[in-house]
């Protein structure tokens, strides 16, 4: 019998599990690193699932409908893919309000789907790097000013981001590990699916440990990306310190659903690209590197013997080439070998 889809929307979710093997073997990591690879989704990342969901489920509510309404939103980079994508395929207009450091690739995918790239003034983006995530709905807000029939998919506030990965990411990984999942590892970005994740799982079983990546402040101080304000690991922030929760949390994350905060560096990020790429044939994301480097260092260590870490890799490196993420210096080499 023919298997023919109807749209791309059905194609969204049950991305594989795969153990990195060699590079256990290569390195001599102790505990069973299992990438989510999240790039198997039809528009390349995690994202696609919050976009689908978010749509979908303001449709059943009757909040929107394609033939009148805008969707409207303002983000960096992946999520907007996905909403263009989606909304392409649903017969909606999107327009899109960029974050700057975008990649040259993601720019272009935007442009593939037919976004509508809107600019954002000088005085907004000031606004923005002063209070955080917190003035993002105040911006999103001039755009709808801006756009009849516009809705807003909020992204950093919208329950359904959250629920795409609890009814979904979370079971798919409980489901594909049989259970034997023990830590979880994911970041930041719009904290949907650390959070989604992670309630699932721990409902499951609450032993599973989940540890949040997030990028050192010294590698966003010193952006390793030309033009990036967020040191380059585009999607993922680091949201706790030792003085607690700063502006960049999104009002999806939950801490209730966290147990650790880990600092990843850029170059310890570049370098878990790099294995991922020569022992298992991935090219990852710099988010999805700094969320595997955190499993290399959990793997190393002799307490995690044998225990399955899943790390949630958001995307792959292809669109990320203009900032040469496949190539690691020398330097890095010989610095950065063993985590």
């Amino acid at each position: 019998m023919a298997k023919i889809y109807n749209s791309i929307t059905e194609l969204v979710g049950h991305t594989p599990l795969v153990e990195f093997k060699r590079l256990e073997e290569a390195l001599g990591l102790k505990g069973r690193i299992i990438g989510k690879l999240e790039y198997f989704n039809p528009a390349g990342s995690h994202k696609d699932r919050i976009a689908l969901e978010i749509i979908e489920a303001a449709e059943q509510r009757g909040e929107i409908s394609p033939d009148k309404t805008t969707l409207v939103e303002f983000t960096s980079g992946n999520t907007g893919i996905a909403l263009a994508a989606f909304a392409a395929a649903k017969g909606y207009k999107f327009r899109i309000g960029l974050q700057p450091g975008v990649s040259v690739e993601r720019l272009k995918l935007l442009e593939a789907y037919n976004a509508e790239i809107i600019p954002v003034a000088p005085e907004d983006l000031a606004v923005v790097f002063e209070k955080g995530i917190a003035a993002f709905d105040q911006v999103i807000q001039k755009f709808l000013a801006q756009t009849p029939n516009g809705f807003a998919t909020l992204q950093l506030s919208n329950p359904d981001n959250i629920a795409a990965h609890y009814k979904h990411t979370g079971p798919e990984i409980w489901e594909d590990t049989d259970g034997a999942v023990d830590i979880f590892v994911g970041g930041v970005g719009t904290g949907g699916s650390t959070h989604g994740v992670s309630k699932f799982l721990k409902e499951k079983k609450p032993s599973v440990e989940t540890i949040i990546t997030q990028p050192h402040p010294d590698s966003i101080a010193n952006s390793a990306v030309e033009g990036a304000s967020d040191g380059g690991f585009h999607g993922i922030h680091p949201v706790h310190d030792a003085n607690g929760f700063n502006a960049m949390t999104p009002d999806n994350f939950s801490p209730d659903y966290s147990d650790r905060f880990e600092d990843i560096t850029y170059a310890e990020t570049l370098k878990a690209i790099h294995l991922a790429g020569k022992y298992e044939g991935v090219f990852l994301g710099a988010s999805a590197g700094a969320s595997l480097a955190v499993a290399i260092k959990e793997a190393l260590k002799a307490e995690n013997e044998g225990k399955v870490i899943v790390a949630l890799l958001p995307d792959n490196g292809e669109r990320y080439l203009s900032e040469d993420l496949q190539r690691v210096r020398h330097d890095l080499e010989d610095a950065v070998t063993t985590f």
